[in-house]
């Protein structure tokens, strides 16, 4: 009865993926291909989107043409631009989230604030900032690198008077 429970949680076995950007959306979609489906998604906000939602600075744009910033099994013949506008992108991902029910399976507002992986039960255990506890065979970081700020270490800063932000807390009063 053991070796049965063994081979069906490899057949499907758990899965925690932190994050809910574009790399958090597509691992849900290529999970369920190869047939896993215990699948649970925890994102830090209160939506989707990653960088796109992040950065909504005036004028934020793809710097890669939009064919090529395209899901394989999402084609979009539908983009308004060669480089599309970060709403536009935001909105494409949004689609994807929902055709494709992965609004099923996450949870938000749970940013993870720690993940230990136990060698004898060979799980992982994620605890989110909600006090939830997840267990999951495999763990999947999908965090991006583009929505924490870097912010310079420049000699006078705190001295400027007019307006600073980073492009990924954009001030929208500002114009």
């Amino acid at each position: 009865m053991e070796s049965t429970i063994k081979n069906n949680a490899r057949k499907n076995p758990s899965v925690v993926i932190i994050g809910a950007g574009m790399t958090g959306l597509q691992l849900v979609v290529k999970l369920r291909e190869i047939g896993i489906t215990d699948i649970t998604v925890l994102e830090k906000a209160h939506t989707i989107g990653g960088t796109w939602r992040e950065n909504t600075y005036p004028g934020v744009a793809c710097d890669v043409p939009s064919h090529a910033y395209t899901y394989s099994f999402e084609p979009n013949p539908d983009w308004t631009m060669h480089f599309p506008p970060g709403a536009e992108i935001y909105q494409y991902f949004k689609k994807v989230f929902y055709k494709y029910g992965i609004n099923f399976v996450t949870q938000f507002n749970e940013a993870v604030i720690s993940c230990v992986y136990n060698d004898s039960s060979q799980k992982w255990t994620v605890k989110s900032s909600q006090g939830n506890t997840y267990e999951a065979d495999l763990l999947f970081s999908a965090t991006g690198i583009l929505h924490q700020p870097m912010l310079p270490a420049i000699s006078g800063i705190d001295n400027f008077v007019g307006a600073k932000f980073h492009t990924s807390r954009s001030d929208h009063s500002v114009d």
